[in-house]
């Protein structure tokens, strides 16, 4: 049983670390040290303005996956519905409540946005901004054992009648988390 488990979190983890692919307006090559050069931390008093949305994402991500029913996350952000790509990591969600969900149910999830690192934003222009997450999920299952871990996504958002909404996610490959942190390392 406690392989099971191993192998269930290893898989867990790929899924979370799948993807990258950015909006037209922000550069192709994720590796690139322009990308990275282009992320910043937010002024202390930007930092609610970017943190609450990426927040509020995450709770409906993590409801949509212990409740093991995606549409929880789609009303709430339709477009994550589109472009999916799990070999890029775009918009994966579905795949995260359906990895999660097999064997085993779910009773509540603990996510930290900056359990690794502040968030760091790319501000496309006034309209549009991409925030970089470094941080982790845990689910707790009915067995009372973990599955989660850490994740690194850009999460690309838009402004809607004053507010951000969160038009796209953009998870990390396993190749490109190991890239990102070759540069990081070298910066």
């Amino acid at each position: 049983m406690k392989t099971f488990h191993f192998w269930s979190l290893i898989v867990v983890l790929l899924l979370t670390l799948t993807g990258c692919q950015q909006s037209s307006a922000i550069s192709d090559d994720l590796n690139s040290k322009n990308d990275l050069e282009g992320f910043v931390d937010p002024e202390p008093s930007e930092w609610v303005e970017y943190t609450n949305p990426v927040r509020e994402y995450m709770y409906h991500r993590s409801q949509a996956v212990i409740n093991n029913d995606i549409n929880i996350l789609w009303e709430r952000y339709p477009e994550l519905k589109e472009n999916s790509n799990s070999e890029k990591g775009v918009n994966v969600e579905k795949s995260e409540v359906d990895s999660l969900n097999q064997g085993f149910d779910l009773v509540d999830a603990n996510y930290n946005i900056e359990s690794y690192e502040q968030i760091k934003v790319k501000a496309i222009n006034t309209e549009e901004a991409t925030v970089l997450v470094h941080g982790s999920i845990v689910y707790l299952r009915d067995d009372f054992e973990e599955s989660g871990g850490e994740y690194l996504m850009k999460v690309s958002l838009k402004q809607n009648d004053h507010q951000w909404d969160v038009v796209k996610t953009d998870e990390y490959t396993l190749p490109e988390y190991k890239e990102w942190l070759k540069e990081k390392n070298q910066m």
